[in-house]
């Protein structure tokens, strides 16, 4: 399972490759429960808890503050196993419309999307080497091309997202360990299709390199696993 493990006495937050621990959420009586599946409510909207995970402000605001998540975020999806690259998950089901941003972690090769404050995607990403490093920051997105050809590099870049104006966009790519990109965000095709689909201009994204020397027990919420 994706989980950060909840402190209240404030303890390090535990990341790395990625976090295991325990449920912070369980099944009660005093749940509501609809054909069996007990529910939650976040920002008046109802979800189930067997596809998603509730946040507390608590807890987003300290994985927030170590770049583990976007400071809206208000659910996380489910992923009860460990993602490998190639892998990604998708669900918008129940999710209002809304505001749509996308979070990126190169330290943990992941990426999540985000509707409204409910992730809706996450996906294992690949990114530039050392010579050609990813940037980091907030970018809108300038404009989207589904059947980009890069001149630069003789290479095809399908459902390209342009985020700078020299070129460093989200689009599909070959995902692999050994894999890197001249800089782009590489998303596994079908994820890179859904996300075109979802995404217009002036969506905001945000490229962050969380604090791989941060160990220990955790204060907060669920995050995707990485082989």
């Amino acid at each position: 399972m994706r989980w950060i493990m909840l402190s209240i006495l404030g303890a390090i937050l535990f990341t790395g490759f990625l976090l295991v621990g325990q449920p912070k959420l369980f099944a009660s009586e005093e749940m509501p429960v609809r054909n069996g599946s007990p529910e939650f409510t976040s920002g008046g909207d109802s979800f189930s808890l067997t596809k998603r995970y509730p946040l507390t402000p608590e807890e987003v605001a300290l994985a927030a503050s170590k770049n583990l998540l976007p400071a809206n975020a208000r659910t996380l999806l489910r992923v009860d196993a460990k993602l490998k690259h190639g892998d990604y998950r998708w669900d918008a089901e129940g999710v209002p419309a809304g505001t749509l941003n996308v979070f990126v972690d190169l330290e943990r090769q992941m990426i999540s999307v985000f509707r409204a404050g409910h992730e809706i995607g996450t996906a294992v990403i690949v990114y530039g080497d050392d010579k050609m490093r990813s940037p980091l920051g907030v970018f809108p997105i300038l404009s989207k091309q589904k059947d980009y050809h890069s001149r630069s590099y003789d290479a095809p870049m399908p459902y390209a997202m342009f985020l700078t104006m020299d070129g460093v966009a989200l689009h599909a790519s070959p995902i692999s360990a050994r894999r890197a990109t001249h800089g782009c965000i590489g998303l596994p095709e079908p994820f890179a299709q859904l996300l075109f689909n979802a995404a217009k201009a002036g969506d905001r994204v945000q490229i962050v390199r969380s604090e791989p020397s941060l160990r220990g027990p955790l204060v907060a919420a669920p995050l995707p696993d990485l082989y």
